[in-house]
């Protein structure tokens, strides 16, 4: 019994560890921000966003491509074919 108090006084108190402090070669400085310059900055930001959604095109408003027509048209006419055949047939 005396084993397991001798071991836990040892860890609860500690051997203290003495060295050499060394202060920092300078203080903190806080950098400022000033409530002008970032409502400026955010309306700035703000505004360049603005613009740029209203330049780009939405998908509803972008054209189909003249290859998508032409591929529909050869479909519909390789689908057509037999038909066509048959009318000039007779």
């Amino acid at each position: 019994m005396e084993n397991s108090v001798s071991v836990n006084q040892n860890m609860k108190n500690m051997p203290l560890n003495v060295g050499i402090i060394t202060p920092p070669n300078s203080l903190y400085k806080p950098v400022l921000y000033s409530h002008e310059e970032a409502s400026r900055d955010f309306n700035r930001l703000n505004h360049d966003i603005y613009v740029s959604m209203k330049n780009s095109e939405s998908i509803e408003k972008r054209k189909t491509p003249k290859s998508v027509f032409a591929f529909l048209g050869i479909g519909a006419l390789a689908l057509s074919f037999p038909l066509i055949k048959k009318l000039f047939k007779h």
